[in-house]
C-alpha cells in the first residue's frame, strides 16, 4: 500500500514541466537560430526542428536523460555548422547538406520503421520543397539583374531629331518595363505620344552596314533588355509607319517614314508613283533637315528589305507592301551634287559604339 500522500502522477507531471521547460530554453534558442540563418532551406528547417522537439519530449516522460543530452549534442552541433556558413551563391547547397545530415543522425533514435519510413517521405519532400522556392527566388533575382537597369544606363535617342542629345533620366529610379520609360517620357512632357524602338547589332539580321544596327519595337510591358533606345514621337508620323536605316556615305540614321493605308489615300498629292520617287520627294521635306544639309541634294541608289534583300524602289508606298512598324528597309542615298567643306562620311550613328 503506498504511503500516505504518495502522488502517483507526481514525477509525470514533473517530466512535462521539464520537457516544457527543455523547449523553452536553450533547444528553442537553438532550434530558432538555426531556422534564421538557414532561410533558403525552411522545409529542413522546419523538419529538423519538430523531429527533435518529438524526439526530446519521448525522452523526458521515459526519463531517458542521456537520450536528451544525445539529442542537444546534435541540435549544437547543426546550429554551429549553420552558423558558420558564410552567404553565396553556394549557401543554399551547404545548409541542405548539414540539415539533411543533422535528420539522418536522429533515425536511431526513432521507433519503428514506420516512424523512420515517414521520416524519409517527409524529408524528401522538404528537400524538393526548399528546392522550388530556391529556383523561383534565383529566377526573380535573374529578372531584376536584367530589367532593373538604373536609368543613367539607359540612353533615348530622338528619331525625328538625332542630332539631338540623348534624354538623361532622372537618377535613382528603377526602370522596369518600356512602359515606364514611355510614362516617364509623356508624363514630362519631352515627347507627347512616345513610341520606344530598341536599337541592336546584328549583320546576320541586316547585312548592308558594318554594325548591323536595326531597330525592334519596344513592348511596354516587356522587361528592359536594351540599353540603347530611340523613341519616335507619335504626333509627327501617321499611325501606320515603317522605320527606314538611311546610309548616306558612312553616316547612318533611322528615319520613320508614314506609309499609306492601302485603299485609304495615297502618300503624295499629286501621287509619286514609287518609293524611290516618295523617298526623294521627302529628302527635301524631311531629311535635308536631318542631315543639316550636308548634301545639297542625293538620290535613291536603291532600297532594300532586309534580311531577303529584296530590292523595293520601284514599289508603291502603301500598306501592302510594307509592314507597319517594322524597320525592314534599308535606303542608300547617293550624292547629286558636290558635298560642303566638311566631310562627314566617317561619321557612324551616334551611341554605336
Amino acid at each position: 500500500m503506498p504511503p500516505y500522500g504518495y502522488d502517483p502522477y507526481k514525477k509525470a507531471r514533473e517530466c512535462k514541466n521539464m520537457s516544457q521547460e527543455r523547449q523553452k530554453t536553450p533547444l528553442n534558442a537553438e532550434l530558432k537560430a538555426i531556422r534564421e540563418k538557414a532561410t533558403p532551406n525552411d522545409s529542413l528547417a522546419k523538419l529538423f526542428a519538430r523531429t527533435i522537439r518529438d524526439l526530446v519530449e519521448e525522452s523526458d516522460n521515459g526519463r531517458n536523460l542521456e537520450r536528451s543530452s544525445k539529442l542537444d549534442e546534435i541540435v549544437s552541433s547543426v546550429k554551429t555548422q549553420v552558423v558558420a556558413v558564410n552567404e553565396d551563391d553556394e549557401s543554399y547547397l551547404r545548409y541542405s547538406e548539414i540539415l539533411r545530415d543533422g535528420i539522418e543522425s536522429l533515425k536511431p533514435y526513432l521507433k519503428g520503421s514506420e516512424k523512420l519510413a515517414k521520416l524519409k517521405k517527409l524529408k524528401a519532400k522538404a528537400v524538393r520543397r526548399d528546392r522550388r522556392r530556391h529556383e523561383g527566388v534565383q529566377q526573380q533575382q535573374a529578372l531584376l539583374l536584367q530589367s532593373s537597369i538604373p536609368d543613367s544606363k539607359i540612353q533615348i535617342y530622338f528619331m525625328g531629331d538625332p542630332d539631338k542629345e540623348p534624354h538623361p533620366l532622372e537618377k535613382d529610379i528603377l526602370i522596369r518595363t518600356y512602359n515606364d520609360i514611355i510614362w516617364h517620357l509623356n508624363f514630362h512632357e519631352i515627347v507627347t505620344a512616345p513610341e520606344l524602338w530598341a536599337r541592336r547589332k546584328d549583320t546576320k539580321v541586316q547585312p548592308y552596314t558594318a554594325t548591323g544596327h536595326h531597330w525592334v519595337i519596344a513592348v511596354g510591358t516587356d522587361s528592359i533588355t536594351e540599353t540603347v533606345l530611340d523613341v519616335v514621337d507619335m504626333d509627327t508620323v501617321s499611325d501606320c509607319y515603317i522605320v527606314a536605316l538611311v546610309d548616306i556615305g558612312q553616316k547612318q540614321r533611322p528615319v520613320p517614314i508614314s506609309v499609306p493605308i492601302f485603299g485609304k489615300r495615297t502618300c503624295c498629292s499629286p501621287e509619286c508613283g514609287s518609293l524611290r520617287m516618295h523617298l526623294e520627294s521627302i529628302w527635301k521635306d524631311v531629311w535635308q533637315d536631318i542631315w543639316k544639309d550636308i548634301w545639297k541634294d542625293v538620290e535613291v541608289e536603291h532600297a532594300r528589305l532586309f534580311p531577303s534583300d529584296t530590292r523595293v524602289q520601284d514599289l508603291l508606298l502603301h500598306s501592302l507592301n510594307f509592314n507597319e512598324r517594322r524597320n525592314e528597309l534599308y535606303v542608300k542615298m547617293k550624292v547629286a551634287s558636290t558635298r560642303t567643306e566638311e566631310d562627314p562620311s566617317v561619321a557612324m550613328i551616334e551611341g554605336s559604339a
